[in-house]
């Protein structure tokens, strides 16, 4: 099981009869158990409170439906949904930038790639500038199909656009965009 770094797994232990089930947290190999070693590091009101509301958002089906539909009639796994869009969005991109960008090992693109390619929607080609360095690209069955995720994925958030008024949705982008500049005046992009 994959587990945020800052948590522990949480396991369901069968309850004893009184129909609710215990949730027992379980430490994964390599996983800290640290407590917060300043207040920085603690979790906020504010911070849970996006945490619950992004864990909410993320259970309405209407939202994911449209790619879900897409992994199953492409015989797709998520993460190779995943890569594709990336590539489609980015163009060519370093294979390791891709496992980052997806949030997998270098190890696990290298499959995720293989696989794509087998289905002729990747290639893979030699940096220009470094010779030893592989980017994975769209083929044009790839583009093809990137171009059909990327219409579902706009059905999906014109329909949550409409759940909100047009001073909503302006106040939406500006959060988003301010949040993204200050991103940007602090740090680079991870990739």
């Amino acid at each position: 099981m994959r587990v945020p770094a800052n948590r522990p797994a949480l396991r369901v232990q069968p309850s004893d009869g009184g129909g609710e089930e215990d949730l027992e947290t379980t430490e994964e190999p390599g996983f800290v158990d640290e407590a917060p070693s300043s207040d920085v590091e603690a979790s906020t009101p504010a911070s849970e409170r996006l945490h619950e509301l992004i864990v909410k958002l993320g259970r309405y089906r209407s939202l994911r439906d449209p790619l879900g539909g897409i992994c199953e009639s492409t015989q797709l796994t998520p993460t190779q949904l995943h890569a594709l869009m990336w590539l489609g969005n980015d163009g060519p991109t370093h294979v390791g930038v891709l496992a980052q960008r997806i949030g997998i090992t270098k190890k696990t693109i290298t499959g995720v790639v293989d696989r794509l390619e087998a289905m002729k929607l990747v290639e893979r080609a030699r940096d220009a500038e470094d010779r030893r360095a592989v980017v994975a690209q769209l083929t044009g069955e790839g583009a093809s199909l990137y171009q059909r995720l990327r219409r579902s994925t706009d059905q999906g958030l014109r329909r949550m656009l409409a759940l909100l008024t047009d001073e909503d949705q302006e106040a939406l982008f500006g959060l988003l965009e301010r949040v993204l500049q200050r991103l940007s005046s602090k740090t680079e992009p991870d990739c």
